[in-house]
């Protein structure tokens, strides 16, 4: 007698569900959900509170979200090296702002006053904000904090060094004014962004409160320790600051004449420490994102290892990936071309994996997607 899926415990069926989001596999789990009506009575619905962090991607990097088509992103877990091609439809309708931190797309609407949204790739699910997108800004980080109600942090580059902040209800994004005196210091800069990412990591306490404490620290003990660590020539030859999450840890690459950096930022001792070995973790830098992957998982990334852009020539548009050694303290070119760069290495292992995940899952954010055909 065939067994009867659909019959099972519902306390079972939410046990398996509960193990596939451990995983971040937030596309298996609906897949999942899609099954049958009783799966789904019996499993919570990500599109019924899109605000929910149970549902919000953690390891996810989307490669390619201003590069390639208007509704197709390639993304990539981290933490598995799992690629997976997503077609979104509903991005023709929106500007691509920035990716956020885990996988999830922030996106502006293509008509005034050009309102923020943040979109779950996987699950469709969309968070509104009343707050209209800052329309100067090039290399953007987002970040989206807490639930209740959710807040989003726009990070704007080396180059403007702007914050912008808000909630779901407020009607336009604020920025810290009064302490902006503070960002044309870069290390204070870099230890600020620090400070934002490992509070965005937790997604605990308030924004505002979480923000200005990572304000206060910047300008005093972090950047203090960078400055004992740091020689004054490293100092002056300081040509990139780069932010990076390694597996949970935050992380800062300072990018020199002559080779490079890396500090660990402990935000609750508050101390900054030298990190000489990155293990098996290798890590990708760049102005509009930086992440780290596990180089088990990916044949072709060395571990303890930096990747990063060069620009070549600026008139032509010629940049270069580079392959920094922390351990030989020497420097390799993997490959010369046009940008995105930093993401070129596993854009290019994404070929090998995408017949494991080559079904392009499509949706429109703003419909349910889930129907009862297979009851």
């Amino acid at each position: 007698m065939a067994a009867d899926w659909a019959s099972l415990p519902a306390d079972l069926i939410d046990f398996i569900a509960g193990r596939i989001l451990a995983t971040d596999d937030l596309d298996y789990y609906m897949d999942f959900r899609a099954v049958c009506r009783a799966w789904r009575s019996s499993t919570a619905d990500p599109k019924a509170n899109p605000s929910d962090p149970r549902f919000h991607p953690r390891r996810w990097v989307a490669l390619d979200e201003m590069h390639h088509s208007d509704e197709c992103r390639l993304f990539v877990n981290v933490a598995t090296g799992r690629f997976i091609r997503k077609d979104m439809p509903m991005l023709s309708r929106y500007f691509v702002v920035a990716g956020a931190a885990g996988g999830q797309l922030v996106l502006a609407e293509r008509s005034p006053p050009h309102a923020a949204l943040v979109l779950n790739p996987f699950t469709g699910g969309v968070i509104r904000f009343k707050a209209t997108v800052p329309s100067s800004e090039m290399e953007v980080v987002a970040y989206v904090i807490g639930s209740s109600p959710p807040s989003l942090i726009l990070v704007c580059g080396n180059k403007s060094r702007a914050i912008y902040f808000g909630d779901a209800e407020d009607e336009s994004f604020f920025t810290p004014t009064s302490h902006e005196h503070f960002f044309s210091d870069p290390l204070v800069w870099i230890s600020l962004v620090g400070g934002i990412y490992a509070t965005a990591r937790k997604k605990e306490g308030s924004l505002e409160s979480s923000l200005f404490a990572a304000l206060k620290k910047a300008g005093g003990t972090m950047v203090n320790m960078f400055t004992n660590y740091l020689s004054d020539t490293e100092k002056q030859g300081t040509i990139g600051l780069f932010v990076v999450d390694c597996d949970g840890e935050t992380q800062v690459v300072f990018k020199l004449h002559h080779g490079m950096t890396v500090f660990k930022i402990d935000t609750v001792a508050n101390v900054v420490e030298l990190v000489k070995d990155l293990g098996s973790r290798a890590l990708f830098v760049g102005e509009c994102r930086s992440f780290s992957v596990d180089a088990n998982e990916f044949p072709s990334v060395v571990g303890n290892c930096i990747y990063h852009m060069v620009a070549e020539n600026l008139s032509t548009l010629d940049f270069g990936v580079y392959v920094y050694s922390l351990k030989d303290k020497n420097e390799v070119t993997l490959q010369l071309g046009s940008p995105p760069l930093t993401e070129v290495m596993l854009a290019r292992l994404a070929e090998h994996h995408e017949s494991d995940d080559d079904e392009d899952a499509e949706f429109d954010g703003e419909e349910d997607d889930e129907s009862d055909d297979n009851d």
